[in-house]
């Protein structure tokens, strides 16, 4: 075996990191919109916080369910796959339950943190600025999708 294989598992490791990276980024790119799209509203005059914790807020009354319920249904998939006898199914559903979970906590509460400290008030969506997001979106979900492939990855492969 070569040492690519040795070092990250194989085949199966390499083609879920190809495809989750795609998939974690989506929940982070969803709560972006609503917090885009929180903006052509106005707070009720009753809101006595930021600007931004009200579109933060917004966003995830609006799309955190659906957020949330798509990792519970991808988790609850996974973690029925990993039970499988065929070893690389199970190692592609640990890596995927696991993923998706971290991924979720990751949008929730380090994605609404960011929105709610640094993201612009006036947000105008324009295709410049949507662009923007998406890249910083991309890149710090990229940064952490790779992360329980190496800090499980002895308990992934057995």
């Amino acid at each position: 075996s070569s040492g690519i294989n040795a070092e990250y598992g194989g085949a199966v490791e390499a083609i879920s990191l190809a495809i989750l990276v795609g998939t974690s980024v989506d929940y982070c790119v969803h709560l972006i919109e609503g917090y885009r799209l929180a903006g052509k509203y106005q707070p009720p005059p009753s809101w006595n916080g930021t600007i931004r914790g009200w579109r933060l807020r917004h966003a995830l009354n609006h799309i955190g369910v659906p957020i949330v319920s798509s990792a519970i249904t991808t988790v609850l998939a996974a973690a029925t796959l990993s039970l499988t006898q065929i070893q690389m199914f199970s190692r592609f559903g640990k890596i995927l339950a696991l993923t998706m979970a971290l991924s979720l906590i990751y949008t929730l509460f380090m994605s609404g943190s960011l929105l709610a400290v640094f993201a612009p008030t006036k947000f105008t969506g324009s295709r410049k600025s949507s662009l923007k997001g998406l890249l910083i979106a991309a890149v710090l979900t990229c940064a952490v999708t790779p992360l329980p492939l190496y800090l499980f990855k002895e308990a992934i492969i057995c």
